[in-house]
């Protein structure tokens, strides 16, 4: 009877359990070729239209895309040395990414709790907002100072 019972749920469990966005951070940062990116990405196939994909850092846009333009906060708007890329289409290719150059990091204005939020419509044509997980970004220190330290003692 248990048997029977599980095998009737386990196909509605990953749909339950997986979440439609994730968020990925790189942080590279070594001398001056190092960089720190973070994606936003779209997973799943219950979705069947994407309206907009953000990326905030403390409930404040940091970016937000959607399949016409890019909307940069305030924070990304007059820096230079940030590249913003997305790809907004299909769910399992859709995706924002935001990289900032290790001459250009700030750590005081970069560091912080980041999370993406996905709105779009599922294969009912009902409108969804779902966020990923929050994801702390921690640089630590003058990160120009210290990799410049780094460089000088390192051949």
């Amino acid at each position: 009877m248990i048997v029977i019972g599980l095998c009737l749920i386990w196909p509605f469990l990953d749909s339950v359990a997986m979440k439609l966005i994730s968020l990925e951070i790189t942080n590279t940062l070594d001398c001056d070729i190092g960089y720190i990116e973070i994606r936003c990405v779209v997973k799943g196939e219950l979705v069947e239209e994407i309206i907009r994909i953000s990326l905030k850092k403390l409930d404040e846009n940091f970016v937000t895309v959607n399949s016409d333009r890019v909307w940069e906060g305030k924070e990304l708007a007059n820096r230079s040395g940030i590249g913003v890329s997305s790809f907004i289409r299909y769910a399992g290719t859709s995706y924002l990414s935001i990289k900032i150059r290790s001459s250009v990091v700030k750590p005081q204005k970069d560091k912080g709790p980041f999370q993406c939020v996905l709105a779009g419509v599922d294969r009912t044509g009902g409108i969804f907002t779902e966020r990923s997980t929050l994801e702390m970004l921690n640089i630590i220190g003058n990160v120009t100072l210290r990799l410049y330290i780094v460089c000088l003692v390192m051949p």
